[in-house]
């Protein structure tokens, strides 16, 4: 069955007018209407009603437009990844994650060691302003927050916060801190446009008296602002250990288990997954002990 004529057969029923399909297509009325007509002289049966201009789905019609809709998808997803193998791209694995779990790691190298290829490609998902898409990675972990509700994910690990200062400041002699001795203190907190790290809400919800709120937008400055002794700040623990090797500055331990963050893990959906992508993710489950009916590829 000829795939043009599918696609011809699919634009036609949703404008139900042959002449705007010519339009749409750059193509004549009568190459239109002859691929309608070739299509139901091999189904043996008719798909329209003609009306005027006008081409009505019939039962027939409907019936073999669902079926017709799944065999374009299943073909453009395999003529998609037929191309990304001859750009000699199907062995990347690319992830997008809001940090870094060393664990992470550890299942990237034990997976490498079964799939010498592979090679990785990591975006940091922090230091976005828009939310990435899934279509452009194989993983995406992120915390769960309200403005990441549009992906469907499952649980995946839990990450604390440390909270880091000068290694001068008074407080660095200490090993841990409760929220109370952080009232008067100068704060300094990621933003991206009006969103606030997670840590800001935390702060809020606890009533910590903040002296002055400085804003940044990318962690490296976070990291340059408590290392001057400009503010004080939280580090998650997956991006705790450029901190620790910056010898200005201390990571205590908090005492709130309000300061950890819950975070999710969000694969793309199986059909759009390249052959090294979904063993990735099946090694993946079983790394971090994850159960398939738990998963829930985004649907974007």
């Amino acid at each position: 069955m000829n795939i043009q004529n599918l696609r011809y057969f699919a634009i036609v029923a949703k404008l139900e007018n042959v002449s705007k399909t010519a339009e749409l297509m750059h193509t004549t009325q009568s190459a239109v209407s002859k691929n309608i007509s070739t299509l139901e002289e091999e189904l043996g049966i008719r798909l329209f009603d003609r009306m005027g201009k006008r081409l009505i789905l019939n039962d027939a019609g409907r019936r073999f437009l669902q079926s017709c809709e799944r065999i374009l998808e299943e073909t453009d997803t395999a003529t998609k990844d037929l191309r990304h193998m001859s750009s000699g791209g199907d062995n990347i694995i690319r992830i997008c994650a809001a940090s870094m779990d060393p664990h992470l790691f550890s299942c990237m190298h034990m997976f490498k060691l079964a799939y010498s290829n592979v090679e990785y490609r990591i975006d940091t998902l922090e230091d976005r302003y828009e939310l990435p898409d899934i279509n452009e990675y194989d993983v995406i972990i992120y915390p769960d927050e309200i403005r990441f509700r549009k992906f469907k994910g499952f649980d995946f690990t839990a990450e604390k916060y440390y909270f880091a200062v000068r290694t001068d400041h008074p407080l660095a002699e200490r090993i841990s801190i409760p929220v109370r001795m952080m009232d008067g203190l100068p704060f300094v907190f990621l933003r991206h446009k009006m969103e606030y790290e997670y840590p800001f809400h935390v702060c809020l919800a606890q009533n910590v008296s903040m002296d002055h709120i400085n804003c940044v937008d990318a962690r490296d400055h976070h990291r340059q602002m408590i290392a001057n002794g400009i503010a004080v700040g939280f580090v998650p623990e997956g991006n705790a250990e450029m901190y620790r090797q910056d010898k200005r500055i201390k990571l205590l331990y908090l005492t709130d288990d309000r300061f950890t963050r819950a975070m999710k893990v969000c694969f793309k959906r199986e059909k759009h997954l390249s052959g090294l992508a979904g063993a990735f993710k099946e090694y993946f489950m079983g790394y971090f002990n994850l159960k398939s009916e738990s998963i829930q590829s985004s649907d974007l």
